[in-house]
């Protein structure tokens, strides 16, 4: 079994904090008490695309491509290796990354704020529930078990059991799934004589990662396997998120796995790339304004009737929401750029 011990006081606190600042868990809504947050972000759908053909990974045209995960998850909008790779090695698809992780996400706990893209919003009067465009359900990576395999109260059991509950769900989106085995600990950082003890949790949560691949028919990448060989302390800040360099290492572990068409080594080393990264980083700005918002209880949760949600002039004009609304044209207009970016590198690197 594996045993977690309760997280630090300090993180208590925040997340008791939070909890009573607009922030609460899913059970709290009983329209969506069922569905985890990272689904909700996701456009419902009668008929869910199936699995990967021949278990090969092959996207659509204009597909969007969803990352869910945790804080190195997240941090992939920072150092975006993996997503120049997948432009370059398919620039005429024009796909759509979106990233729906969030810093601390783990299987078992995914915070958001109150009403996050719920049916039902807040029964004030003037309120209005969450009218965000949610994301196309496409071809969704899902990256858990690394944070699950630091001390908790949880068991192997308990993984595996809400593991799968998430991806029944998630099923009902997408079947287009490609499952990540999460990167090892390093020993590096304040809890660096850990790592070898919650290296050992992690191989037991990877295999259950691997196995319910193959007995769901999604694509796997193992981070895990090939990063311990060496266990590089430089892949790592403090020895559980990833530098700089351990992200390009991750970027190129997973077009490799999955057999992205491009030489990806040479693809991240062409001089020609500094355009295409600056529209990357632009998007996934405009894109954190978009699904991420600063002080969200104003702009859908339970504080849209304070007057810092309304115009000064016009309390019946919520200006927050007006300048929400406009972000979605300017992650089109830059993803048109990015795409065209992408294209001129491509044929580069075709030469």
């Amino acid at each position: 079994m594996l045993h977690l011990s309760k997280p630090p006081l300090l993180f208590a606190v925040w997340a008791s904090l939070s909890l009573s600042s607009g922030f609460t868990q899913a059970a709290d809504l009983a329209d969506d008490s069922k569905t985890p947050p990272l689904i909700r972000a996701l456009e419902s759908t009668e008929k869910p695309k199936p699995v990967f053909a021949d278990k090969k990974f092959s996207p659509y045209p204009e597909e969007s491509l969803s990352f869910i995960g945790g804080t190195n998850t997240f941090d992939q909008q920072t150092y975006p290796y993996l997503e120049t790779l997948i432009q370059l090695a398919y620039p005429k698809l024009k796909l759509k990354i979106r990233n729906l992780a969030w810093q601390g996400d783990t299987v078992f706990e995914q915070t958001r704020p109150r009403y996050f893209f719920t049916n039902k919003g807040d029964k004030q009067p003037g309120s209005t529930p969450d009218q965000r465009q949610r994301t196309q359900p496409g071809i969704t990576f899902v990256t858990f078990g690394k944070m699950e395999a630091i001390n908790s109260d949880h068991s192997l059991a308990d993984f595996s059991k809400t593991y799968h509950h998430f991806l029944d769900q998630l099923q009902k989106r997408s079947r287009r799934i490609v499952l990540i085995a999460p990167t090892p600990f390093f020993a590096v950082g304040p809890a660096k004589e850990l790592s070898q003890a919650r290296n050992q949790n992690l191989v037991k949560l990877t295999k259950i990662i691997a196995d319910t691949a193959k007995t769901r028919n999604f694509l796997h990448v193992d981070l895990f396997s090939p990063l311990s060989k060496a266990l590089d302390s430089n892949l790592s800040t403090d020895g559980i998120h990833l530098s700089d360099a351990g992200q390009r290492q991750v970027a190129l572990l997973t077009a490799q796995s999955l057999a992205f068409p491009i030489k990806a080594q040479a693809a991240l080393s062409s001089p020609k790339l500094q355009t295409l990264e600056q529209a990357l980083r632009r998007k996934n700005f405009l894109w954190q304004q978009l699904y991420h918002p600063t002080n969200f209880p104003f702009l859908y949760g339970d504080r849209q009737s304070q007057p810092a949600s309304r115009s000064h002039l016009n309390k019946d004009k919520r200006w927050f929401k007006e300048e929400i609304s406009k972000i979605p044209a300017l992650i089109q207009a830059t993803e048109n750029d990015l795409h065209r970016y992408a294209g001129e590198v491509a044929a580069t690197l075709a030469k």
